[in-house]
């Protein structure tokens, strides 16, 4: 299964995860670029009022094509209860392209984001295959492990469903 990760990170937290995710399914990554400055406090209330507002925003260019990818996994800060205004633009441009997606975010309130789930989908026009909900403080103590060894499993299962 040819599998790409595509992710908006704000403050490096999903990133990380990302890249951790990376290695694991030794697969392709693509960071979504919001061309929008949201550094500092300024950037932060920016951030709330756009999500709550489900605004979308101007994104660098896209190098991989999510058309050629059997699954794209999609991962995003929740601000506001809502997804990214980058992640809301890129899912809203390739939804067409999309074959499968899973769901990552890591953010202040993990579980509790399944919430966005059904916005999410809706937007990408595909149910989700599974997702991966991390709070922040797990991911920088590092006790988010169990939980990205499962996702993996669920992900590399869906591998053999497709062979």
């Amino acid at each position: 299964m040819k599998i790409l990760i595509t992710y908006y990170s704000r403050t490096g937290v999903n990133e990380s995860v990302c890249k951790s995710l990376q290695s694991k399914l030794d697969c392709d990554i693509e960071p979504i670029i919001d061309t929008k400055n949201r550094k500092g406090l300024w950037g932060l209330l920016i951030c709330g009022f756009d999500a709550t507002f489900k605004k979308m925003s101007k994104i660098g260019a896209i190098e991989k094509d999510p058309g050629n990818y059997d699954l794209v996994i999609v991962s995003t800060p929740i601000w506001a209860g809502t997804i990214t205004p980058a992640i809301r633009t890129y899912v809203f441009e390739n939804k067409d392209k999309f074959k499968k997606v899973a769901f990552v975010s890591v953010s202040g309130s993990g579980e509790e984001n399944k919430k966005v789930l059904p916005d999410f989908e809706s937007l990408a026009n595909k149910k989700v295959i599974t997702s991966l909900l991390l709070r922040r403080w797990a991911v920088r103590k590092g006790t988010h492990q169990e939980k990205v060894e499962s996702f993996v499993k669920e992900i590399l299962s869906q591998d053999k469903e497709i062979k």
